[in-house]
């Protein structure tokens, strides 16, 4: 019975998810260079912070698409349409939500530890990342800028996590942080692609549901932008030059392109969000473990 409780939740929280999180916050932990002493107990409690809320979120966001019926209309993938954990009865709606809140709870308290140590900027960067969490659903992805918060989200954590464990922030590197959170667009824009329909259907407004059949275009815009600027940052020496190796599966993504515009079948549509997701992990993974590197040798 527990473990089957256990696997449920697991289904819900969707935790690898998380892995973009956290790569975020490792970036701009290390990007300074490597943290001394207590510095990576305030490191740890960053990561599972950022960690918790990102579960938080998938859960609540599961919750609200219940509630709206979203989760009843979208077409069951892998990598989009909710986890259909509440769709198919397997939990109670209440304890998802209890779940959601019960982790964001714990997140805002590993925020509130840090906040002793470095002072009210750190609560102030919990607080934006609380209200984007819990108005994400109900407001930004109704007025069209769901995405646009998503990449916010990335230069939060980025920034943030560099503040927490240095007690600065180079405000010169928020493009850096800017990377993080176009990886994660690209994640969410290409999985908003198969829930057009649906989207539009409870009043959602999406990129891709405001794009319809030229979704593609919207796509190849973001990781034109996205492989552009990781080049640009290297060149100005903002990353350092092994990052130019997320350029190998960032190329990955102008295939992905090319099938989502001539995609007619859910098939080819899945297989494109595979390898989608696997190219996003693929840089943001590279640029972190470059930016770690670094840090080892300076």
């Amino acid at each position: 019975m527990v473990s089957a409780k256990i696997s449920i939740y697991w289904k819900l929280l969707r935790p690898k998810t998380a892995l973009s999180t956290v790569l975020a916050a490792l970036g701009g932990a290390f990007y300074l260079g490597l943290p001394t002493g207590f510095n990576y107990i305030i490191l740890l409690l960053v990561v599972i912070g950022v960690a918790l809320a990102h579960l938080s979120i998938n859960a609540l966001n599961d919750y609200l698409d219940y509630r709206s019926g979203l989760d009843t209309l979208t077409p069951r993938t892998p990598f989009s349409g909710g986890s259909k954990v509440l769709v198919d009865k397997l939990l109670d709606p209440r304890e998802a939500l209890l779940l959601s809140l019960t982790l964001l709870a714990i997140a805002s308290i590993t925020g509130l530890i840090i906040t002793l140590f470095r002072g009210l900027l750190i609560l102030i960067l919990a607080f934006i990342g609380a209200f984007i969490i819990l108005t994400y659903n109900n407001l930004w992805v109704k007025i069209a800028l769901g995405e646009f918060m998503v990449l916010v989200k990335g230069i939060l954590v980025f920034l943030g996590s560099m503040y927490a464990v240095h007690g600065l922030i180079r405000y010169d590197v928020v493009l850096v942080g800017v990377v993080y959170g176009l990886v994660s667009v690209v994640v969410l824009y290409a999985n908003f692609i198969p829930d057009i329909e649906a989207d539009r259907a409870i009043g959602r407004r999406t990129i891709p549901s405001i794009l319809g059949e030229y979704a593609w275009v919207g796509y190849t815009l973001i990781i034109s932008t996205l492989i552009a600027l990781i080049v640009l940052l290297v060149a100005m020496n903002m990353l350092p030059y092994t990052s130019l190796l997320a350029v190998v599966p960032g190329m990955l993504l102008f295939k992905v392109a090319s099938t989502l515009k001539r995609a007619k079948r859910l098939e080819d549509l899945v297989e494109s969000l595979r390898v989608n997701t696997i190219a996003c992990r693929g840089i943001d993974t590279l640029i972190t473990l470059a930016i770690i590197a670094r840090a080892l040798i300076i």
